[in-house]
């Protein structure tokens, strides 16, 4: 009797497995099927197909490309940073990202082509994915929710990374936050938001204005479950109970808090969580599992 319940339980395993698999690929049809693999910018002479990685996993992501006859080489190390919950202790949160060695992770990022950068972004997330599966394995991950960096300009190219990504969070319990970042706001394709929302993908707004801002059409979407600020752009407001009414439906994390000062804007606010080098610097990505 114990044998044919254990044999009953595997079928119902095998057949949720098989659902889950099938939702997946049906939702890769549609982003196919309504474009939403191709880059929508002007066509350059560029080869971006070129990598210097091994198969073996390395430290660092490694690349090499062309762009208009140009030979560019660069290499990423990838770091992961504490933000620290405050509405809700319990959950633990961590901002991953990669940052440009010997180069301005600002300047570099912000002066990429389109190309380049959803070239860059789909090696970046396949890189995080392959960490997961081969370095991390059957460990505890130290994080709930894990925020990942996407520019709007690379988030239609990089559709299948991102669903890859988050099964394979999901089946190790942590959701994926991707920050749509400022840079090329006029990109932003507010459907594919919603599509990825609707499978499982949360989403933040990183380094928001509150003067004026593109993507503030998106918060009407109920996609975006996380407001990220700089807290000197939260100072600037005057009157915080005033200025940040409209906004009383969606979770602050306030970002680059580096005094006490800062912090105690933060508590004035009642913000989700904060995030700075007050709190914690950045450290390597082996701080996110549990050997």
């Amino acid at each position: 009797m114990a044998q044919d319940h254990i044999f009953v339980a595997c079928v119902i395993c095998f057949y949720l497995t098989c659902l889950r698999c099938l939702a997946s690929v049906v939702l890769l049809c549609i982003y196919a099927n309504k474009g939403y693999g191709v880059i929508l910018t002007k066509p350059r002479k560029v080869i971006l197909n070129e990598t210097r990685n091994s198969q073996n996993l390395s430290d660092e992501l490694n690349l090499l490309y062309s762009v208009d006859s140009q030979t560019k080489a660069v290499s990423f190390v990838p770091v992961i940073q504490q933000i620290h919950s405050y509405g809700n202790p319990s959950i633990n949160r961590a901002e991953f990202f990669f940052r440009p060695k010997g180069k301005c992770p600002e300047s570099f990022y912000q002066q990429l082509s389109d190309e380049e950068c959803s070239f860059i972004t789909k090696h970046q997330l396949k890189w995080l994915t392959r960490f997961i599966e081969l370095k991390i394995q059957s460990k505890s991950i130290l994080v709930d929710e894990l925020f990942v960096n996407v520019d709007p300009v690379a988030l239609s190219s990089v559709v299948a990374e991102i669903i890859v990504l988050r099964d394979v969070l999901a089946d190790r319990n942590v959701s994926l936050v991707i920050e749509i970042t400022e840079r090329k706001p006029d990109a932003i394709n507010s459907e594919l938001v919603i599509e990825l929302f609707n499978y499982g993908v949360l989403f933040a707004l990183d380094d928001f204005s509150f003067e004026q801002d593109i993507r503030k059409a998106l918060l009407k979407t109920e996609c975006i479950r996380y407001i990220k600020a700089d807290v000197n752009s939260v100072k600037g407001l005057g009157d915080f109970s005033d200025s940040l009414s409209e906004y009383s439906d969606h979770r602050f994390i306030i970002e680059k808090v580096e005094s006490v000062d800062d912090v105690d804007i933060c508590l004035q606010i009642k913000c989700e969580a904060i995030q700075g080098f007050y709190l914690s610097h950045s450290v390597t990505i082996d701080s996110m599992y549990i050997n």
